[in-house]
């Protein structure tokens, strides 16, 4: 990204934003500027001396950066304030702007459609899972790493949605082997790789939901060995099957499932998902769902008997299409 007089960078990966914004600073410094702030702008933040600041010349430099820092989307008044400063900051002053990743809505706004006339905005997006195992072969030769095939799959399944652990990894396999022009294999990447994957229970239900039952389940094991709540899981889960019986119901009255989802605020690609999810399943059996999650709260809450885990992972079998209930449901 080169450098502009407003610089945005919008992502909720870490690893990406801090690169992409270190780029930015050391363009800015070898332009010139010699004074960096840093805005940690939380919902407290004060903006009037900001906006002061930002229409004067520094005294300590012919250019200055402002760093400013959302840790979650801006509200009203950030929104207002970034809108001021973009119109009324010397042209002396650069401004790096990191936001959160935003959806198609947000992107629609007044406010942002404000910033995005007079900024240069990057959206920056974490390779899909097909493409880690890429994303890690690129990065390998940044290193000047010859990896394997098989070994940049182990190292793509042992840090999935962790860019910043794939490339940690990458960085000892540097140290070891930087007089080793021999290709790096499973034996190797072992020896340096631990299970640091940062698994979601929104993506687990999604793989679920687009049929990939062995990924979904994989992922309900990770969770378990780190001790996370069952309840958090079904939470996420019972609202699933909720939506996917809401929508098995529409059918049964001539809708689509995406008409039946037209009035929701969902991105298209969680619609398409849905869609996928309900046209596997009966509507009996997206019932039966729906009541055995109930079953399912109160096997947590110690009123019924069983294993959680268990249940958890039949019932992402069934989202994913298995019939564990057999033909009948």
């Amino acid at each position: 990204m080169s450098l502009a007089h407003i610089n945005i960078i919008t992502t909720d990966e870490p690893l990406l934003m801090m690169e992409a914004c270190d780029s930015i600073v050391e363009q800015a410094k070898q332009s010139g500027v010699s004074e960096r702030k840093i805005v940690e702008a939380d919902d407290k933040f004060n903006w009037t001396e900001l906006l002061v600041d930002s229409g004067s010349l520094s005294l300590f430099a012919e250019l200055k950066l402002t760093d400013i820092r959302f840790p979650k989307l801006p509200n009203k008044a950030a929104q207002e304030a970034l809108v001021e400063l973009v119109e009324s900051a010397s042209p002396e002053n650069l401004f790096l702007i990191r936001l959160p990743k935003m959806d198609k809505r947000q992107k629609g706004t007044k406010w942002f459609k404000a910033l995005a006339t007079k900024a240069n905005v990057q959206e920056i997006w974490p390779p899909k899972a097909q493409e880690f195992s890429g994303w890690i072969k690129q990065r390998a030769q940044q290193y000047h790493l010859s990896i394997s095939h098989d070994a940049c799959q182990m190292l793509a399944e042992q840090t999935e949605g962790n860019l910043l652990a794939a490339k940690q990894s990458l960085q000892k396999l540097t140290l070891l082997h930087m007089n080793d022009s021999a290709e790096i294999g499973l034996a190797e990447m072992a020896a340096v790789t631990s299970n640091s994957a940062r698994y979601s229970v929104f993506l687990c239900l999604d793989e679920a939901m687009a049929g990939r039952g062995e990924r979904a389940v994989r992922m309900l094991h990770q969770f378990k060995l780190e001790g996370v709540a069952p309840i958090s899981i079904l939470v996420n889960l019972t609202r699933e099957i909720n939506q996917c019986n809401q929508v098995a119901l529409a059918g049964l009255n001539g809708q689509s499932p995406m008409q039946a989802l037209s009035r929701t605020f969902l991105w298209d690609s969680k619609k398409r998902l849905i869609a996928t999810a309900v046209g596997k399943l009966s509507v009996a059996v997206w019932q039966r769902l729906v009541i055995r999650c109930a079953y399912l709260d109160r096997m947590i809450k110690g009123q019924e008997s069983g294993d959680i885990w268990n249940e958890l992972e039949l019932c992402l079998w069934m989202i994913a299409g298995q019939r564990i209930w057999g033909r009948a449901s």
